[in-house]
């Protein structure tokens, strides 16, 4: 086992953590399963409204591969069918059977047999292949290439962030059975990133047929850009495939049992959440599964994911197929700071030492969405170089993708990037820059172009 100490990033340590508790939601009225969370599609519906479909039965697949489908995550009645522009699927809606007092019904799902052609088929057609990710990108594996690594991430240090170790215990024989699945897809190695000296984690140091690295330092280290970069950079014209521990755990749980697994472990947190908790909840529920019966409402924002890279949603909305944490946070609205950035500013996070909170580095704070601040011109202080721990330069990079030379931006570290590495680059900017949308932007240039 290997111990890998990051020394460049920023922990935001914020209010409102998710209680270490897991309990089981209420079964929902409603699930969604939306095509906006799947950037490079072109979905093709497969039922109607009014259909009733089994859990793990085919709503959608992808045109691009006709193999690609995505499954209904509840059994019960089709009750909406959404498009948009040019009869774009964008969402499918199901009633589900199980809250009205009825019963739960399975569709057959192919088996993950045969050889690694076999599986990846099985894999697609139980609507369980967006799960993997592949570097360089980080978009839904496409093609046929044979990665020559998969990294399992089982560490997030963002702020907030469910705790991955913590949302699988008592699950290794479903992380076993996954693990089992990814050495089929892979010549190489298959690495398990941990946060080093964590609690919980016996039972993923037990797993076979991986090898550990742990992780300590501030974030970005749990990000599984940050592991490749320290374990296995890629070489040109190289892939891996990367996905999350609760992934891993779902496809374990497919291959053991033959079920879609509809069943997920979302944390809620956040200083406006009306409550913090882990909960096993089904897949695309509403947000209010979650609260108890305590409505999010006033001034706020929810996001599917954490502060840095999530998506805000709508506080009636539902939870995204990757889906592992939901954040609530003040928005602050029409508030303004007496005197701004003249007063000292103890109560307040910042990355730069001319705000007072580096004198409290224990102290939690609570944050709103405001910039606190309007958009600049870039102005290279270093701070972006600050917080990256890759070996690339960030600022020199965005002005090769502003300039539309890709050629330039991939030697300057473009394909060892995707919008989450950089994250902490958008929030210590103060020129109020959005990296990460600059970063995708090159990479969606550099598809389409390669």
């Amino acid at each position: 086992m290997t111990t890998h100490t990051i020394t460049k990033g920023f922990d935001l340590r914020l209010a409102g953590r998710a209680e270490a508790k897991l309990q089981a939601a209420p079964e929902p009225r409603s699930v969604a399963v939306e095509t906006a969370e799947f950037p490079g599609i072109k979905p093709k519906a497969l039922v109607k409204e009014g259909d009733t479909v089994a859990t793990g039965q085919p709503l959608f697949l992808d045109k691009l591969d006709r193999d690609l489908v995505w499954c209904a995550p509840a059994s019960g009645r089709i009750a909406k069918v959404e498009f948009g522009e040019r009869r774009f699927l964008l969402r499918i809606e199901i009633e589900n059977a199980v809250a009205a007092g009825g019963k739960e019904t399975f569709a057959d799902l192919p088996k993950p047999a045969g050889d690694r052609a076999a599986l990846v088929r099985a894999i697609k057609g139980a609507g369980l292949w967006p799960l993997i990710r592949q570097r360089p990108v980080g978009k839904i594996v496409r093609g046929d290439q044979v990665p020559t690594a998969i990294f399992v991430n089982g560490m997030d240090s963002a702020p907030l962030a469910a705790d991955p170790a913590f949302a699988v215990q008592g699950r290794k024989a479903d992380l076993q059975a996954g693990i089992g699945l990814l050495r089929q897809l892979t010549g190489g190695k298959v690495y398990l990133a941990l946060r080093a000296a964590g609690d919980h984690q016996s039972e993923l140091r037990d797993l076979q047929g991986v090898e550990v690295h742990d992780f300590r330092g501030p974030h970005p280290s749990g990000l599984v850009g940050t592991h490749i970069s320290r374990i296995q950079p890629l070489k040109a014209g190289e892939v891996a495939w990367a996905l999350r521990l609760q992934d891993l755990a779902r496809l374990g749980e497919w291959a053991r049992t033959g079920r879609y697994p509809a069943l997920t472990t979302v944390a809620l947190a956040g200083s406006a959440a009306p409550v913090r908790g882990y909960f096993r909840v089904r897949q695309g529920a509403a947000v209010a599964t979650l609260t108890a019966g305590k409505p999010i409402a006033g001034d706020v924002r929810v996001i599917d994911g954490n502060v840095l890279h999530g998506r805000a949603i709508a506080a009636d909305g539902n939870l995204g197929y990757y889906c592992a944490g939901i954040t609530v946070i003040p928005e602050g609205t029409g508030q303004r700071d007496l005197f701004g950035w003249a007063l000292p500013q103890f109560g307040k996070l910042s990355f730069s030492r001319s705000v007072m909170s580096w004198l409290a580095p224990k102290r939690e704070y609570v944050v709103d969405t405001r910039l606190n601040g309007g958009h600049r011109p870039i102005v290279n202080i270093g701070a972006w170089e600050s917080v990256l721990p890759l070996d690339i330069h960030p600022s020199y990079l965005v002005r090769a993708i502003q300039a539309n030379d890709i050629e330039e931006a991939v030697k300057l570290g473009l394909l060892e990037v995707t919008e989450e590495d950089v994250a902490l680059c958008t929030f210590v900017d103060p020129c109020k820059i959005d990296v990460g949308r600059i970063v995708r932007q090159g990479l969606d240039l550099y598809e389409k172009e390669g």
